[in-house]
C-alpha cells in the first residue's frame, strides 16, 4: 500500500478535529433555540402553548407544566451547548428527548422529520461520549484543574 494513502486512512486525528464537535454542538443548540423561541414568546404574551406530544404521554391535566418544563431543560440544554459548559450532561437530555420523539416520528409514518431528529441524536450521542473540550467553558476548567 502506499505511504500517502496508508497515512492518509490510519493518521491520527488533527489538532483541527475537535472543531467539529463545537459545530455539532451549535447545531444542536441552534435547533433547541429554533423549537423553544415560539414557546416562550407564546407564554409571555400570555397564550402558553400546550405540546400535544406532551398531551399524547401525560395526559391533559399536566400539559402546560410538563409542556413548559421541557422547554425550560431545552433552553438549558441550548444554553449548555453554546457555552461549552456541562456538555455531557446536556447531552444526556438530548439523547433521552430525541430518542423519544423519534420513535414517536417513525411509528407515525413521518420519515422526513424522523430523518433530522436521526442526525440530532447522532449528533447528541457523540457529544455525550466523546465532549467537546475546544471553544468551552469545559475546556477552560478542565485547563485550570490541570494546570496546563
Amino acid at each position: 500500500m502506499n505511504s500517502r494513502l496508508r497515512s492518509f486512512l490510519f493518521a491520527e486525528p488533527t489538532a483541527w478535529g475537535g472543531y467539529g464537535f463545537v459545530a455539532l454542538r451549535l447545531g444542536v443548540a441552534a435547533f433547541w433555540l429554533n423549537s423553544v423561541i415560539p414557546r416562550w414568546i407564546a407564554l409571555a404574551a400570555g397564550h402558553p402553548l400546550a405540546n400535544g406530544f406532551v398531551r399524547n404521554l401525560f395526559g391533559s391535566s399536566m400539559v402546560l407544566p410538563l409542556t413548559y418544563f421541557f422547554t425550560l431543560l431545552e433552553t438549558l440544554g441550548a444554553v449548555s451547548f453554546l457555552l461549552g459548559l456541562l456538555v455531557r450532561l446536556a447531552s444526556v437530555w438530548a439523547v433521552i428527548q430525541f430518542a423519544i420523539i423519534l420513535t414517536n416520528l417513525v411509528l407515525a409514518g413521518n420519515t422526513a422529520q424522523s430523518l433530522v431528529l436521526a442526525l440530532l441524536l447522532a449528533a447528541s450521542f457523540v457529544l455525550l461520549l466523546n465532549g467537546s473540550p475546544k471553544l468551552s467553558l469545559d475546556g477552560l476548567i478542565a485547563k485550570r484543574r490541570t494546570g496546563r
